[in-house]
């Protein structure tokens, strides 16, 4: 009796230590969660913004292929141009004004500039998104566990198969992540203060996941507010592999809120 009462008290610390650490990294992670300015989790529901975009100026820094056309295609068919971008809370979207996608294929080399710049934007806006949105961060409710490190704390848990560890600074601010699993994978990132919580600064990955030297996609960030709403500015694409630097700008930004 005495041993079997002995286990069952046993038992219950280790639940209720259980219990009390899965509180506490419950508590830290809600406490994370709370320092990164995301919009999109918040009253924001949409913006959409002008994409200003320079062919000539692009040029200077990125290697020419050849199928994006002549300086004369790309200064009278493209450049005139005008896009705007539409962020929701689940995608990203850029059109051409006045044109159909019908009507971007017929134009020379397939409309291939065009679509160049239009996946250059919707790949910074969608990484961007994460961070807008805290899904670059874990849900509230999974199951985690934090350890603290000389340079900060490490953040551990689990999706499916794959075990996943964050990396974050003394003040929270997600430093790098890596998945462990059948395919591996991590990125980097840098967060700066702003009015409401951090922001997304840049953010490094591998290419189709591969970190080998030359094959990095680098993201950086500058902000505007509008509205009271801190959007991305400038944004600057990397394409290592294929020498490629994007420079884009977004103006006249409309928001959309809930009440």
């Amino acid at each position: 009796m005495k041993v079997h009462h002995a286990l069952m008290v046993f038992c219950s610390c280790a639940l209720l230590c259980h219990a009390q650490a899965t509180n506490t990294d419950q508590a830290l992670l809600n406490e994370v969660r709370a320092k990164y300015d995301a919009p999109l989790s918040r009253n924001l529901q949409s913006f959409d913004c002008s994409v200003d975009f320079s062919w000539k100026d692009h040029f200077k820094e990125t290697v020419r292929v050849g199928d994006e056309g002549t300086d004369d295609e790309l200064e009278k068919i493209f450049q005139p141009i005008r896009n705007r971008v539409t962020v929701t809370r689940q995608s990203v979207t850029v059109s051409a004004a006045g044109l159909t996608e019908a009507e971007i294929d017929k134009l020379p080399h397939g409309g291939m500039a065009e679509g160049l710049l239009e996946h250059a934007v919707q790949k910074s806006l969608q990484n961007w998104l994460s961070a807008s949105t805290n899904t670059i961060l874990p849900v509230p409710g999974t199951p985690v566990s934090f350890r603290q490190s000389k340079s900060g704390y490490n953040l551990d848990y689990r999706i499916q198969n794959s075990d996943i560890e964050m990396v974050l600074a003394t003040d929270m601010r997600l430093r790098s992540a890596k998945l462990k699993g059948p395919q591996s994978d991590h990125f980097e990132t840098s967060f700066e203060p702003g009015p409401q919580g951090f922001l997304l600064k840049r953010w490094t990955m591998g290419e189709d996941g591969n970190w080998d030297m030359f094959h990095r996609l680098i993201f950086t960030y500058t902000y505007q507010t509008v509205d009271g709403v801190q959007l991305p500015e400038h944004v600057v694409v990397i394409r290592e592999s294929h020498h490629e630097v994007w420079h884009y700008t977004l103006s006249d930004c409309r928001v959309k809120t809930s009440q």
